[in-house]
């Protein structure tokens, strides 16, 4: 009997090198779906993150009836013996609001090791594994950046310098021009017609305040002060027409060409001065002119890496996303909590 065997037939290099195009060519078209899909992924946990926070701030309120303290210490630099102006105690105590919160996003254990009563508190020897720690609610997905952050400032008076872990989320201070939140490089935007002088730096509406005086923090005109705290009765706009906290990456940027997205020198969690900053300065601002030398953490401000804006959570734990490019008042309105100005929210 005789078997017939066909040859089977294969590929050829031209149709092989076909073939590999067309799978280029449809990899090249899915990528950046997939991107957009992961990132939209990453910023969906930011928010929820954000969301966390407002919820765990709310929760704070019940406790203590006030919004969580911030403790950034006033440093006295007339008396030469290094103490706290007109502090309530005899020693520092320099927390960020961040370490009052942890209870209320299941860190509690790290909460109940931090010695209180030590002198520069974040970094003390005893309190610096804490504050290396790794908080994922505090960390954006969409930032690139190191979680762990060495070069990092304890507190406004730099009493310690060490490593200690970032935060991407900062407590809004309002619309001030305040200590090491004075970005001189910004101009004074004008105000709105019954109020031109609402932006200029020093002006009732956008008030000096000096980080190293207890007596000035009453001139803050948001929800977190360098040290004290603010109860929800205060909110005279409504919790839902205020921002509680935004993103913040702490850019080093620059008035370099190229511009510096590495983290600053206040941006650890536990430190009171890289957890708070104020909405003066317009969001995402990379603007060269609008910019000091890098590292220069005055110009750092409302920011993210998510397109075209930056997320912020409401007084009532609402998150939105304000574009980059929303106008100075709507920004301001947002910002303060007892301006009384009224914005369309749908502008944002």
């Amino acid at each position: 009997m005789q078997v017939s065997l066909r040859r089977r037939a294969g590929f050829t290099l031209v149709e092989l090198l076909v073939v590999i195009a067309i799978i280029g060519i449809l990899v090249g078209l899915l990528l950046p779906a997939v991107q957009a899909a992961r990132e939209a992924a990453r910023r969906m946990q930011c928010s929820n993150n954000l969301k966390q926070i407002g919820l765990a701030a709310q929760n704070y309120h019940d406790a203590y009836k006030t919004l969580p303290w911030n403790s950034d210490s006033a440093w006295d630099w007339t008396n030469g013996n290094n103490r706290p102006k007109n502090h309530p105690r005899d020693h520092w105590m320099t927390f960020s609001w961040l370490t009052g919160i942890l209870p209320y996003i299941e860190q509690k254990n790290i909460y109940d090791r931090i010695n209180w009563n030590t002198w520069g508190s974040p970094l003390d020897p005893t309190n610096e594994p804490l504050a290396r720690t790794v908080i994922g609610a505090y960390i954006c997905p969409s930032n690139d950046q190191p979680a762990l952050r060495d070069g990092q400032w304890s507190n406004y008076g730099q009493a310690r310098v060490g490593t200690m872990a970032g935060t991407d989320y900062v407590g809004n201070m309002g619309h001030i021009w305040g200590g090491w939140k004075d970005c001189g490089a910004v101009p004074d935007f004008p105000g709105p017609a019954n109020n031109p002088n609402l932006f200029v730096k020093g002006s009732a509406g956008t008030p000096w305040v000096n980080g190293d005086y207890l007596n000035e923090q009453v001139n803050i005109n948001g929800c977190f002060k360098y040290f004290g705290s603010v109860k929800m009765a205060a909110v005279k706009d409504g919790t839902s027409n205020t921002v509680l906290a935004f993103e913040e990456m702490h850019w080093r940027g620059g008035d370099q060409p190229q511009f510096d997205y590495g983290y600053n020198d206040t941006a650890g969690w536990m430190s009171p001065v890289g957890a708070i900053n104020t909405v003066r300065n317009p969001i995402n601002n990379r603007n060269r002119a609008w910019q000091w030398g890098a590292g220069d953490r005055r110009c750092a401000g409302w920011s993210s890496y998510h397109t075209g804006g930056a997320q912020a959570v409401r007084v009532d734990g609402s998150v939105q996303f304000v574009s980059e490019n929303v106008d100075h008042v709507t920004r301001y309105a947002l910002g303060v909590r007892n301006d009384g100005i009224p914005f369309n929210d749908t502008e944002n």
